[in-house]
C-alpha cells in the first residue's frame, strides 16, 4: 500500500500488535514503511526482534531484543509515543508476550511522509530496504507466519 494511505507510523502515538508464529532460526521483515532513503522497519534477524527508524539516512535509531524470540505463537507489540510535539523525540518499546524486550528513543520523529512513492508492507520489505541490516537479503521475507495484525492510535 502506498505510504500516503498507510498507517501513520513514526508521526504519532501508535501501537502495532502482531500475532506471529515464530519458527526456529526466525528471520525476516514483520513490517516496513517507506524505503532506503528513510523509513521504519520491524524485523527478526537470527531470532532477535529488531526495529529501525531510518531518518533519511542521516540518523538510524536501532533497537534489538536482548534474547531471541521464543518459537511458536508469539504476540509482538511495537509501542511508539511522542515525547513532546510532532517531529520531536519518540519513545519506542518492543514487547513480546506482554513483556518489554527493548526500549529506546528516536531523537527526531517524522512530521509528514518519508517519501511520496514508498510503500507499507507486511511480511517482507518490497520497496527499497529500510535497513542496512538486511539490505543484501531484500526483500527479506519473514520465514514464519504472520496472523492478525492491528495498528491503533491510543488517545492521550
Amino acid at each position: 500500500m502506498p505510504e500516503s494511505a498507510a498507517p501513520k507510523l513514526g508521526k504519532q502515538d501508535s501501537l502495532v500488535s502482531m500475532e506471529v508464529d515464530v519458527p526456529e532460526n526466525a528471520n525476516g521483515v514483520l513490517y516496513a514503511l517507506a524505503g532506503f532513503s528513510g523509513g521504519i522497519t520491524c524485523y527478526v534477524k537470527d531470532g532477535y526482534l529488531c526495529y529501525e527508524f531510518n531518518l533519511f539516512e542521516i540518523q538510524r535509531t536501532k533497537l534489538k531484543s536482548k534474547d531471541k524470540l521464543p518459537t511458536g505463537k508469539v504476540k509482538i507489540e511495537v509501542e511508539s509515543k511522542l515525547a513532546a510535539k510532532i517531529g520531536g523525540p519518540m519513545d519506542i518499546t518492543l514487547k513480546v508476550n506482554g513483556k518489554d524486550v527493548a526500549q529506546g528513543r528516536v531523537p527526531t520523529a517524522m512530521t509528514l511522509h518519508f517519501t511520496s512513492n514508498a510503500t507499507f508492507d507486511i511480511g517482507a520489505d518490497l520497496d527499497s530496504p529500510v535497513s542496512l541490516d538486511y539490505f543484501n537479503q531484500a526483500p527479506f521475507k519473514f520465514n514464519g507466519t504472520i496472523g492478525v495484525t492491528k495498528i491503533t492510535y491510543p488517545k492521550k
